[in-house]
C-alpha cells in the first residue's frame, strides 16, 4: 500500500507543479485595453505624467493642442485642457509637452517659451508665464510639492537655460539659468522626495558624454554632478528614480544603450539595452523600469526592465514613434499614447482593441 500511496502523492504534486508552470507561462507583459481619445487623431504627443495620489494622467497632446486627462482607475478617457499651440513644423517650437498638477491648478509647458497656468475644475487659463526663450518651446518639468517649486527647461534655446517658477505665489522666481556647458539641450528631470532635490539630465556636457545633475530647487544651485563614462554615446532622454536601490535609469537615444546611475557612488551600469528611448517610469511595487523604446535594437517597444537585475524581461509591441510612458502604482498597469496605425496587435475586434485613430494602450503583466 505504501508505494501505492507514494505514486499518488507524486501524482497530486507533479500536477501542482505543472500548474504552476501554466500559470507563470501565461503571465506575459502585453497589450490588454485601448482607451480611445475623441478629436484629432494622436499623431503627436510628448511626455505623460500619471498623479498617484488620485489616478489621473495628463496626456501632452500636441495633434489636439490640448493636456488629455486619462482616468487609469478605471481606464477612461475624462477630458481635455485647451488653448496649447499644438504642433508647428518642428516640436522645438510645440506644445504642450509636459503636465504637473498644484492642488487645482495646473501647470503645463508650451511654446513658444512659456509655462500655463490652468484651473483644474474650469480649465480656464489663470496665467500665462512668459520665460523669454523667442519661439522655442519650455519643454520637460520636474514639480516640487513640498516647495512649490517648478523648474521649466528651455531645451532647444542656443544657449539652454532653466526658467522657475513660485507654484504658491504663481510667480517667476528666475527667467533665465543659463546652462552653458549643455551642448545637446536638457532632457528628463524628476524631484526626489527624500532629499528635496530636482535631477536634470544633461544629453551631452560641453560636447562630450552626458550627465545627470542634482539641483537645489529653494537655491537653485547644481550640488552634485554624476557624469557618464567616458566615450558613453547614451544620449540622454528621460530618468526614472529607484528610491528602494537609490539609482536613477537614464533613457538613452542612442541604440543598445540604456544607462543606470548608482547615486551612492556615481558608478554607471552601462545595460546595453534597447535604446532610442524617450520617456521612461519606474514602478516601486513591482520594482519594475518601463521604456518608451521607439527606435531601439528591436523597433517600437514597451521596455520591461527588472531594477533587481537590470536585464530585458519583455518588449512587448508598441506602435511606431511611441515614445511617452506613465505606469499606475497601484494597479501596476502601463499607459503609452499610441499613433494611428492598423496593426494587428492593437487593432482585434475579438479582444476590443482598436487604434486606428490613434490610442491610449494599456499594458498589463497578466
Amino acid at each position: 500500500m505504501k508505494p501505492k500511496r507514494s505514486l499518488v502523492m507524486l501524482s497530486v504534486i507533479s500536477a501542482a507543479f505543472v500548474g504552476l508552470a501554466a500559470t507563470a507561462q501565461a503571465a506575459q507583459w502585453h497589450l490588454i485595453k485601448t482607451i480611445q481619445v475623441p478629436g484629432y487623431p494622436i499623431k503627436t504627443v510628448d511626455f505623460s505624467t500619471l498623479d498617484q495620489d488620485n489616478g489621473l494622467m495628463y496626456v501632452s497632446d500636441r495633434s489636439n493642442s490640448s493636456i488629455d486627462v486619462i482616468d487609469t482607475n478605471n481606464d477612461t478617457y475624462v477630458r481635455r485642457y485647451g488653448g496649447f499651440r499644438g504642433v508647428v513644423l518642428k516640436p522645438e517650437r510645440s506644445g504642450p509637452n509636459i503636465a504637473w498638477r498644484e492642488g487645482n491648478v495646473l501647470l503645463a509647458t508650451d511654446a513658444p517659451s512659456n509655462i500655463k497656468a490652468l484651473d483644474i475644475g474650469s480649465g480656464k487659463i489663470l496665467d500665462r508665464f512668459d520665460c523669454e526663450g523667442g519661439d522655442a518651446r519650455i519643454d520637460g518639468a520636474a514639480y516640487d510639492p513640498k516647495d512649490h517649486v517648478l523648474m521649466g527647461e528651455s531645451a532647444d534655446s542656443t544657449i539652454p537655460y532653466l526658467c522657475w517658477i513660485d507654484t504658491k505665489g504663481m510667480k517667476i522666481t528666475q527667467k533665465k539659468m543659463l546652462m552653458r556647458e549643455a551642448t545637446a539641450g536638457l532632457e528628463g528631470s524628476l524631484w526626489d522626495a527624500r532629499t528635496g532635490l530636482f535631477y536634470l539630465a544633461l544629453p551631452e556636457v560641453a560636447h562630450g558624454p552626458g550627465a545627470v545633475y542634482a539641483i537645489n530647487p529653494t537655491t537653485r544651485e547644481v550640488v552634485k554632478k554624476y557624469p557618464l563614462p567616458a566615450g558613453d554615446e547614451c544620449e540622454a532622454g528621460g530618468i526614472s528614480l529607484n528610491e528602494q536601490k537609490d539609482e536613477i535609469l537614464v533613457g538613452c537615444d542612442t541604440k543598445d544603450y540604456t544607462d543606470i546611475i548608482n547615486l551612492k557612488d556615481g558608478q554607471v551600469d552601462q545595460t546595453g539595452i534597447l535604446g532610442g528611448t524617450d520617456q521612461t517610469s519606474y514602478d516601486p511595487g513591482t520594482h519594475t523600469y518601463f521604456l518608451g523604446s521607439r527606435r531601439g535594437s528591436k523597433g517600437p517597444v514597451l521596455g520591461v526592465i527588472s531594477a533587481e537585475t537590470h536585464k530585458l524581461i519583455a518588449s512587448p509591441e508598441t506602435a511606431a514613434g511611441t515614445h511617452a510612458v506613465a505606469v499606475n502604482f497601484h494597479t501596476h498597469r502601463v499607459y503609452l499614447p499610441m499613433s494611428p496605425n492598423t496593426k494587428p496587435f492593437d487593432n482585434d475586434v475579438a479582444k476590443g482593441l482598436s487604434c486606428t485613430h490613434g490610442c491610449i494602450g494599456v499594458y498589463a503583466n497578466e
